[in-house]
This record gives structure tokens, C-alpha cells and sequence, in this order.
């Protein structure tokens, strides 16, 4: 095992007390502009098959890549995305709104992998340019988390929760939507904009409580 996993494993131990303690207490995850990408994109971007790993992240089997693209949009260019892996079944950026304006984007708010709406963008990476029809989307903010914790919560997949959040500028947001899934860890995703407006980090702990 190395030092990563490691940290990782005693991290995830960690946060299992915690929840066992109060279920309620989930940890935040602040998503950054980032960008998934299926088998032939990848390919095509940057000549080889697949992501190199530089960074694990909490959710089993996902990971931050060493490699990052560039997007196009109608009013700007933004480098060094960060590809995440391992690769997907369809390629989909994720943005703030900020982002969005920055590049003259207009993209729906949605669910990981609700591509129907996406909004179109031009990704470079050194290897080539693909062109895509439906992408972009802003993620809706969201819970991941295994049946156990879904059922001590007294929640299933595709409900809706409200979360408080301490602190200087904390408050309540409301609508989470809640991910159940056997391989998930429970954590809470928000956006950077999100993050920035409610005072909250990667790490922090806040509470689910009633919609």
C-alpha cells in the first residue's frame, strides 16, 4: 500500500466515526472546474488511451489525472482544466456560472451525466482539438452516499436535503440532491462559487437536516 492509500484508508476510518457518531455530519468536497472524458476523446486529445493519476480523491476509483486541457468557448479560452479519471462513457465538463460567463457559455444546471441539454465547447489538448455538441453543464449541488448511510438518514437516491453551514457567512441551502450508490462515500459536493458565497472548504463538516 502506498503512502497515499494509506492516508486515505486512515482518513476514511475516521470519517466512518463520525458518521456513526451522528449521521447527519457530512464533509464537504469544493469541486473546481474540471473535465471527464470517454475513451476516444481522451485519445484524440492527447495520443495516448488513458489518464495518468496524480491525485486520489475520496470517491472510490476516482482520481485527479496528471493531464489538462484547454477549453474554448464564444468569449474566452480557459488552459489547464483538470482532467478527472478514469474515463467515462461520454465526456462532460463541469463549471461554475463565474466560468460560464467567463467563457460565454450558457449551460444548464444538471446531474452528473444528464447530458441532453449540455451546452456545446471546444476542448485542446496537446494531441488535438474535439468539437462537442453537448458538454458543458453547471453540477447541481449534491450528497454522495452509501445505502447505509441513506438508510440511517432516513433518505433514498434522487431525494432532496437541506444543509446547514456554520460560520462567518453560513446559513442553510436547500435541495441537495442526494446519490446512493454501493461504492460511494458520503460527501457533499459544491461548486466553487457555491462554496465561496457560503464561507465553506474541502474538509469542513456541516449538518443534513430536513428540506
Amino acid at each position: 500500500m502506498s503512502d497515499s492509500q494509506l492516508i486515505a484508508s486512515i482518513v476514511d476510518k475516521v470519517l466512518e466515526r463520525i458518521a456513526e457518531a451522528d449521521p447527519r455530519q457530512v464533509v464537504v468536497g469544493i469541486s473546481n472546474r474540471h473535465v471527464h472524458l470517454c475513451d476516444a476523446d481522451f485519445l484524440t486529445l492527447f495520443g495516448y488511451p488513458a489518464p495518468q493519476v496524480k491525485k486520489n480523491v475520496r470517491q472510490h476509483g476516482e482520481f485527479a489525472a496528471e493531464e489538462s486541457v484547454t477549453l474554448h468557448g464564444p468569449k474566452g479560452t480557459m488552459a489547464r482544466v483538470r482532467v478527472m479519471g478514469p474515463n467515462r462513457s461520454a465526456s462532460q465538463v463541469e463549471l461554475s456560472r463565474t466560468d460560464c460567463f467567463a467563457l460565454g457559455i450558457k449551460a444548464p444546471m444538471a446531474q452528473s451525466g444528464h447530458l441532453e441539454t449540455a451546452a456545446p465547447i471546444e476542448i485542446e489538448g496537446p494531441a488535438g482539438r474535439v468539437s462537442l455538441d453537448h458538454a458543458v453543464i453547471v453540477a447541481g449541488r449534491h450528497i454522495h452516499m452509501g445505502p447505509s448511510d441513506a438508510a440511517a438518514l432516513g433518505v433514498h437516491d434522487q431525494d432532496r436535503v437541506s444543509v446547514l453551514f456554520g460560520g462567518e457567512r453560513g446559513g442553510r441551502l436547500d435541495n441537495f440532491l442526494v446519490r446512493v450508490k454501493e461504492s460511494y462515500l458520503l460527501e457533499l459536493h459544491l461548486d466553487t462559487d457555491e462554496g465561496n458565497a457560503i464561507g465553506a472548504a474541502t474538509g469542513d463538516y456541516v449538518t443534513i437536516c430536513e428540506n
